[in-house]
């Protein structure tokens, strides 16, 4: 078995620090490269979701306000609703209002709350 001198040790460690830094450099280069590409089309995605979360929002916001407008209309006209129907109605109230909802609807509601039809 050849022994080895100091010197190609030395060459030899040399040599794998070299390989592990350039290893590195590559992967920290891929990375910022990858970041760099991919953050416009992050962007887009995040947008896409805002304005889907928003859309939905309305839709929602609207579809409640309907919801209340027919049930206050029926309590208005003298039509009884039940215990379960009240309670369906506060709990779509209440998210009606989380959304932003503050129109005339919330005075008509407060207005039946104050006369206990509701």
């Amino acid at each position: 078995m050849e022994s080895l001198s100091l010197g190609q040790i030395a060459g030899i460690i040399t040599l794998f620090s070299v390989i592990i830094g350039a290893i590195a450099s590559i992967i920290a280069f891929s990375k910022k490269f990858i970041s760099k590409v991919l953050s416009p089309i992050n962007e887009k995605i995040d947008h896409l979701e805002e304005v889907s979360t928003t859309g939905r929002n309305n839709i929602e916001l609207q579809l409640i306000k309907m919801i209340l407008v027919n049930f206050i209309n029926d309590i208005e006209q003298g039509n009884h609703k039940t215990q379960i129907q009240k309670q369906n109605a506060y709990e779509l109230f209440d998210r009606y209002t989380t959304l932003g909802g503050n129109s005339y609807v919330h005075d008509r509601w407060e207005k039946l709350i104050k006369e206990g039809k509701i």
